[in-house]
């Protein structure tokens, strides 16, 4: 497997695991729990910027 697959098979599980986060979000939001500030989109942009860099 090169580099760009790897990086690319975790920018899959990335974005599996923040869609996850994003429905556990919106079931919490459902009984009046807040949870969005909007630091999960700024680290996996962050991330992701870093990852361009070093492609």
């Amino acid at each position: 497997m090169s580099n760009l697959e790897l990086i690319c098979r975790l920018c899959d599980l990335l974005d599996r695991a923040q869609q996850i986060i994003r429905r556990q979000a919106s079931l919490l939001a459902e009984h009046g729990i807040e949870t969005s500030d909007g630091e999960i989109e700024r680290q996996r942009g962050a991330l992701l910027r870093e990852i361009e860099r070093n492609i």
